[in-house]
């Protein structure tokens, strides 16, 4: 669903194909995504594990598998952590770390000669003021009166910068940070999660995803559908009431023409997701009393858009 990913694919050479997301999942189906010899790149979307990665592993074993965790801290498959059947495993910083802007750590099972890195990221002022409360809260008040969403043009081709060095030393301490408190976090964002997905479900027109059987999110978001009228105009008015419920990728590589012929199958299902779905970031909604505020303005907003 990542357009950026397709075109790091295309900067480093490769052939890509695409597979098709389920909209009720956020996954492809795993008998979609490969063959002995590709390169894989499995992720668990939002969150949400994709539980299929040890079939993909068991139909392609000779597969390179790169499980990409970038809002998966905290997941669970079947009790399990990821990485178990993955050759990479990569943690990025800048989508799981609030205030956090570049980094990722990549694991693996076999040694990577990578070069050294000579250069850090900078550190602008709004990583600084990231996790500073009052700084948070002029930024929202200014997102609140300025919030206008609206569909966005795709390019020919998705835009892609290749950044090198290491990530900023604010960065790494962050993530640190949330390594530390992992347990206590996922369980506290694993129970928000529960709470809002079971609201969600008593609301009209909206469509929740739910993790797999077995699984547990990371809690990280809670992701949902709108099954009609226009998802940008519901969540402009939510921002409106100071409510900042996202959306991401709403560009896919569906979208793009020179794209289009990667695909399995036509990209008919992840650009209907593109321009329906909404993410709820667990961290904005902390306080019971905002979630209660969010999902009564959603009974409302859902039905009148």
């Amino acid at each position: 669903m990542c357009p950026s990913i397709s075109a790091m694919g295309i900067a480093a050479g490769k052939s890509l194909a695409h597979a098709e997301v389920d909209p009720n999942t956020l996954h492809p189906d795993a008998a979609e995504l490969g063959r002995d010899g590709a390169i894989v790149l499995a992720d668990h979307a939002f969150g949400y594990p994709f539980a299929a990665i040890s079939e993909l592993r068991r139909q392609f074993p000779k597969a390179l598998i790169i499980e990409d965790c970038a809002r998966a801290l905290g997941v669970r498959i079947a009790g399990e952590m990821p990485g178990q059947f993955s050759d990479w495993i990569l943690f990025s910083m800048y989508k799981t770390v609030r205030g956090s802007r570049n980094g990722a750590v990549l694991l693996s099972n076999s040694a990577l000669a990578i070069p050294a890195a000579t250069n850090r990221g900078a550190v602008t002022l709004k990583e600084r003021a990231g996790t500073f409360g009052p700084a948070r809260f002029v930024y929202h008040k200014i997102l609140s009166r300025r919030a206008r969403f609206e569909q966005r043009p795709a390019g020919a081709e998705p835009a892609f910068e290749v950044q090198r060095g290491l990530p900023s030393e604010l960065c790494a301490k962050r993530f640190a940070a949330e390594l530390k408190g992992l347990d206590a976090l996922s369980r506290m964002r694993g129970e928000i999660a529960e709470e809002l997905t079971e609201g969600l479900e008593g609301i009209e027109g909206i469509r929740v995803v739910k993790a797999p059987a077995g699984s547990q999110s990371a809690g990280h978001f809670v992701s949902f559908a709108v099954n009609k009228g226009s998802r940008d105009q519901l969540i402009t008015r939510l921002y409106r009431q100071g409510l900042f419920v996202i959306r991401t990728w709403d560009i896919v590589p569906g979208n793009y023409k020179s794209l289009r012929s990667t695909f399995t199958s036509p990209p008919a299902a992840s650009k209907e997701l593109a321009a329906r779905m909404a993410h709820i970031p667990a961290d904005y909604f902390l306080k019971a009393t905002q979630r209660r505020r969010l999902l009564n303005a959603l009974r409302v907003e859902a039905g009148s858009i």
